[in-house]
């Protein structure tokens, strides 16, 4: 397919795409007042709603009724959801508090899952956008490694109690993506997902209603205000519980996990995982910020028809900064830290991708071998990561953040580790 041929078929799915939503959010108000159905975004009814569909009662640990009313609160006066955005709000909602039932459930009918181990995890982190999926996905190239999957994440509940069938939930979410790239078909272009890539930690820590998922997916900054005060620890407790019967359904392996959002909960993550290895990867902000501005724009734009371009700019800036700044000062951490922290530069990721894996390895204190060596460089060979394709927004984000501009305002990070700027 030629380049105008592409453009022109994406151009004619996103028309598609845009009129199926305007139809759902202008006739949905309708049908509902037709047959009486409440939206309403409820934190109490969703509750007794997943009670009652499951026939359980306890959630677990932490309690998660004051982070969804945060949250939804927040969602309520904030977010200026399209009809299509409550529902799915709702739905999300309902699917996770389900998921956190049957995993207390299941940890309870067979405790000796948590006291499964998991030696010295291994978590990725920085700005998004700077090549960790990538790194990642060379870390599970080695079939000692293991990472949480999209399927298992969504609904890591397989047979409910019964024998499990992974193939039921593998299908499920095959289907929702389908139906998500066809409400967004750009949503591939800035993030390529399937249902079995890896998975970010952010939505294992959703099901403790303490993610900054929610603040990438809505406009919800008193939600956003209140994660950034609170206690970072409970969450990343659930998480060690959500990995433990992950590895009990589907094997054990060395975790290796990621998660931009990270940076901002680093001290919480270490307290839980006191033997955990931290990677930090960095790369030119200038590259990285767009890329993250069309993300966030897209899945604004999915939700809301209020927030606009330059809002979504600003946001994401300001909060990059910051999560700039709180790797900077992770970089100043004590020294109980030292030997368990190391830094990956894109450049030299990109450029000799064999040989930072070799020095990772080094570092974990992990075998390296030439037989790797070899799986790697035919991965490498025929691997079609980081190949994005173009998205709405570049044009309009090209004018709207300079790169100069952009390197200013992350002057004090780039300073910090002597980061190289690209053209």
């Amino acid at each position: 397919m030629s380049n105008q041929s592409y453009r022109l078929h994406e151009a004619l799915k996103w028309q598609l795409a845009k009129s199926a939503r305007g139809l759902v959010n202008r006739t949905g108000p309708l049908w509902e007042a037709l047959v009486r159905r409440d939206h309403r975004i409820s934190p109490d009814a969703l509750l007794e709603k997943a009670v009652r569909e499951t026939g359980l009662v306890d959630f677990g640990e932490p309690p998660i009724e004051l982070p969804l009313r945060m949250l939804s609160e927040s969602i309520e006066g904030e977010a200026r959801l399209s009809y299509l955005g409550r529902l799915s709000f709702l739905w999300d909602t309902f699917r996770l508090l389900v998921n956190r039932l049957w995993v207390t459930e299941t940890l309870k009918r067979y405790p000796s899952i948590e006291q499964e181990g998991l030696p010295a995890p291994v978590f990725i982190t920085g700005l998004p956008r700077t090549a960790s999926t990538f790194l990642q996905t060379l870390f599970l190239q080695d079939p000692a490694n293991r990472s949480p999957r999209v399927w298992e994440v969504t609904y890591p509940r397989p047979g409910q109690g019964q024998p499990p069938d992974f193939r039921i939930w593998q299908r499920k979410v095959r289907q929702e993506l389908a139906w998500f790239d066809f409400l967004e078909p750009e949503f591939q272009s800035v993030y390529p997902t399937t249902w079995d890539s890896p998975q970010e930690c952010s939505e294992i820590l959703s099901h403790s209603f303490e993610s900054y998922r929610f603040d990438g997916t809505y406009e919800i900054p008193s939600y956003l205000r209140w994660m950034d005060q609170r206690d970072p620890q409970p969450p990343y407790v659930q998480h060690r519980r959500f990995l433990q019967l992950l590895q009990h359904q589907g094997g054990s392996g060395r975790w290796v996990l990621k998660a931009p959002d990270h940076v901002f909960t680093l001290d919480g993550l270490l307290r839980t995982y006191p033997d955990a290895r931290v990677i930090v990867t960095h790369r030119d902000p200038a590259s990285v910020l767009p890329s993250v501005v069309a993300l966030t724009a897209l899945l604004h734009g999915l939700f809301s028809d209020a927030i606009g371009l330059e809002q979504v700019c600003r946001k994401v800036t300001d909060r990059w900064i910051e999560g700039a700044n709180q790797i900077v000062a992770f970089a100043k951490a004590p020294a109980s830290l030292e030997g368990r922290v190391t830094h990956v530069f894109y450049e030299e990721l990109t450029r000799d991708p064999v040989g930072v894996m070799a020095r990772l390895y080094g570092f974990l204190g992990w075998p390296w071998s030439k037989e790797k060596r070899v799986i790697l460089s035919s991965y490498l060979m025929h691997s079609r990561a980081g190949r994005y394709r173009p998205n709405r927004f570049q044009q309009q984000l090209a004018k709207s953040m300079p790169s100069a501009l952009i390197r200013e305002r992350f002057s004090y990070y780039l300073s910090a580790y002597d980061i190289r700027t690209e053209s």
